[in-house]
């Protein structure tokens, strides 16, 4: 249970005390007032072959900018975003080549901000683990990334979690029998199918991978619709995947009759992408319960921390929030407080001991010690950098709990969502938050 936060203008009287001792630079082991450079650098890696990826860059980067334009950090170190794609055919591989570019053209590189399971895998074991790199996921699930490295930590739950809420939620709706269509090869996807089978049980008939432009598709169609099941589970990530899927359904529903078919929707799948495809056959209720629904990790939007990145966000963007933007968002805060935070520990004359610092800093200034200051964006950058300059800090970011514990996880709030809409005109609707 976090302590009631000790409003921030408690901080200015005794800043006003500690004025003197506070440098305009930190300075490092040398006691030199001038630092060798004024940039520090994040790397950033995402699927910017989707809209996902430029959401999620845009949220960084709302962060980045508000902590550059008020005075950076140690005293005047400016952070820099080098931004990669994990795109290709695997991209496991692909987030790791992406990282080792990163590093050969990085100042100063303090470590990687990784957005799918599979990118955040490859970047954590090729590079971050063996390289001591730290690394935050803003939207990494997969079960076995728990634990996985102390150089990892990730802002959202394991898909367990995820199984859990979607299966909660069919059996409200009265589904008994599911079959779940997976994309094939994906560290993701395979995963949650997996945890949701561990968890809904004897109830899953069927599971059917799928490829793009799968050349057995009508035939793994057919054994997927085979025992009639109350609802198909679409666990994919990638959209040329689903919305290929979702358009073959389209296609074999005069056939099969999906009007009695519920439609389970996995996080991925809480994208714009989606519309590209024929959702039309998801639409609507049976028995008067939702056709479609899905679960997506979603902050509560009443707080004034998520109100204050909303704001920014759109102001600068025109963009509304999207799934797990405002993980991104905090992942910018919690690197830029660790950095502060450790600044005082190394000094920034040894880079390599001042990222182990700035690696172990990640998960104390989002947890609670006593004394700490709770600090929250819409304080200002000024306001939380003076926190963490004179005391410890408990970031409570935009996203909700931005504690991580132990295994590198955070739990947070999950939003029961649906398709709605008519004649090509479809949005989102937010049905419940199923809270930890």
């Amino acid at each position: 249970m976090k302590k009631q936060n000790l409003k921030i203008t408690a901080l200015l009287i005794i800043a006003a005390i500690l004025v003197g001792f506070i440098s305009s630079c930190k300075k490092d082991n040398n006691d030199n007032p001038e630092p060798p450079t004024c940039i520090l650098t994040l790397g950033v890696i995402l699927p910017l072959d989707n809209d996902n990826g430029q959401l999620r860059e845009n949220a960084i980067k709302t962060a980045i900018d508000e902590i550059n334009a008020n005075g950076g950090v140690c005293g005047g170190y400016s952070i820099e975003l080098i931004v990669r794609s994990s795109e290709g055919e695997n991209r496991e591989v692909a987030a790791a080549a992406a990282a080792n570019d990163i590093i050969s053209n990085a100042t100063n590189l303090i470590g990687f901000a990784t957005s799918y399971s599979t990118s955040s895998k490859g970047v954590v074991t090729q590079v971050s683990e063996p390289s001591h790199y730290p690394t935050i996921s803003g939207s990494a699930t997969a079960v076995n990334l728990s634990g996985i490295s102390d150089y990892f930590q990730r802002l959202c739950p394991p898909d367990s979690y995820q199984a859990n809420v979607l299966t909660q939620k069919a059996t409200e709706i009265g589904i008994t029998t599911v079959a779940i269509a997976v994309e094939e090869n994906d560290f993701y996807s395979e995963g949650l199918s997996e945890n949701f089978q561990a968890v809904f049980g004897a109830g899953v008939v069927a599971e059917v991978k799928f490829i793009k432009n799968d050349p057995d598709y009508v035939n793994k169609l057919n054994l997927l619709l085979a025992d009639s099941p109350d609802a198909i589970f679409i666990s994919m990530l990638d959209s040329d995947v689903y919305v290929e899927f979702i358009d073959s359904l389209y296609q074999i529903n005069n056939e099969k009759d999906l009007t009695n078919t519920h439609f389970i929707l996995c996080d991925a799948l809480h994208s714009e992408n989606i519309f590209d495809a024929h959702v039309e056959i998801m639409i609507g209720e049976i028995n008067g319960k939702p056709k479609n629904f899905g679960s997506v990790s979603f902050p509560d939007t009443t707080t004034d921390a998520y109100k204050y990145f909303a704001e920014k966000l759109m102001e600068k963007y025109g963009q509304k929030v999207g799934s797990f933007n405002a993980q991104f968002y905090d992942i910018g805060y919690i690197f830029a407080l660790a950095i502060e935070e450790a600044s005082y520990i190394t000094g920034l004359g040894n880079m390599e001991l001042f990222r182990e610092a700035v690696n172990e800093q990640i998960r104390i200034v989002t947890n609670f010690e006593f004394g700490d200051f709770i600090v929250y964006p819409d304080d200002g950058w000024p306001n939380i950098r003076l926190a963490a300059d004179i005391s410890g800090v408990d970031y409570s970011g935009a996203s909700g709990n931005c504690n991580i514990d132990d295994e590198g996880n955070t739990m947070t709030p999950y939003l029961i969502f649906k398709i709605v809409g008519e004649s090509g005109d479809y949005s989102f609707k937010n049905i419940e938050y199923i809270n930890p």
